[in-house]
């Protein structure tokens, strides 16, 4: 079944902040995590909501992300300055990443350009809420195989290149829970048998990375997204087979608009601009952010036909 990631998903787990990024916290017997801290203008509602689940005597202690990218980090600023004893974790490029000033004026550029589409939610910040993204510590570098002890649970890394480099995944064996991040693309609302497909460091990868926990499939109850929607049951294997096939198709669908582009990767990408996104509307996403997204998509493709 496909359900809103918003509020209890499992006797453990609760979806907090808005169904479209949603962080979920995860209590285990004697640690706390959130999984995704995504935009920056969700910041004081993550932390409100953490207060509500956890109640004041029991802290945050880690915050894991699954990658780089505004709409999945925009909140760590913000949530760290409130609690700071939260360890921030991630790919240890997010380290680097997060001491660039040009990296953390895009994002915050990216952050406000999408918060256009949240009025509501930006009308209720104060001249207290400094939302802003800048430079934050990250206590401790992920990689392949590690561990977060949460008491009777334990969660385990994986890593997920394709969408980015530096893309984790997150799968927690005593419950059967996998929090996938981008590593299976994204939902799409109106269709239920599609998948938004999210490679854009590499296709290769990317197609690797959901081979790679398929091979988890077995074992999982529960697929967690990081935008939109979790999955149980038969659900959780039929999302992931779409997402195989769908990317298979939009390879081919790139690999069409590059043929008739001469191989042009500028041209490709400002055509599928005009065609999929401003005339068949095919496409939910600030148009900054899509623009950005389908030119390293593009570019990743056109490095297979080299």
């Amino acid at each position: 079944m496909r359900k809103s990631a918003e509020g209890i998903i499992h006797r453990k787990i609760a979806a907090c902040g808005h169904p479209i990024y949603p962080g979920y916290v995860v209590r285990g017997s004697r640690k706390t995590i959130m999984i995704e801290a995504g935009l920056n203008i969700l910041g004081p509602t993550y932390y409100r909501s953490i207060k509500n689940i956890l109640g004041e005597g029991s802290p945050l202690n880690y915050l894991l992300v699954t990658h780089g990218h505004y709409d999945h980090l925009g909140a760590v600023t913000y949530l760290k300055k409130r609690m700071p004893d939260i360890q921030l974790l991630g790919n240890k490029s997010l380290a680097q990443l997060m001491q660039k000033e040009k990296v953390l004026q895009t994002m915050n550029f990216l952050s406000q350009q999408t918060g256009l589409c949240f009025a509501d939610i930006v009308a209720e910040l104060t001249a207290a809420d400094d939302i802003s993204i800048a430079p934050v510590e990250f206590a401790r570098e992920l990689q392949e195989g590690d561990t977060i002890s949460l008491g009777d649970m334990h969660c385990v890394v994986y890593e997920t290149p394709g969408h980015t480099k530096d893309h984790l995944s997150f799968f927690i064996p005593e419950e059967g829970i996998l929090f996938s991040g981008e590593a299976f693309g994204n939902p799409i609302i109106e269709k239920e048998n599609e998948v938004k497909v999210e490679f854009a460091s590499s296709y290769t990868d990317y197609m690797k990375s959901m081979e790679k926990l398929m091979v988890l499939l077995p074992e999982v109850k529960i697929l967690a997204l990081s935008h939109l929607y979790y999955y149980t049951n038969d659900d959780v294997p039929r999302f992931a087979e779409m997402a195989l096939r769908d990317s298979m198709h939009y390879r081919d669908l790139i690999d069409s608009y590059l043929d008739s582009a001469h191989g042009d990767i500028d041209s490709a990408a400002e055509t599928i601009v005009r065609v999929e996104y401003d005339e068949k509307k095919a496409v939910n996403q600030e148009r900054n952010a899509y623009i950005t997204n389908l030119q390293a998509q593009v570019k990743a493709v056109a490095a297979l036909r080299a």
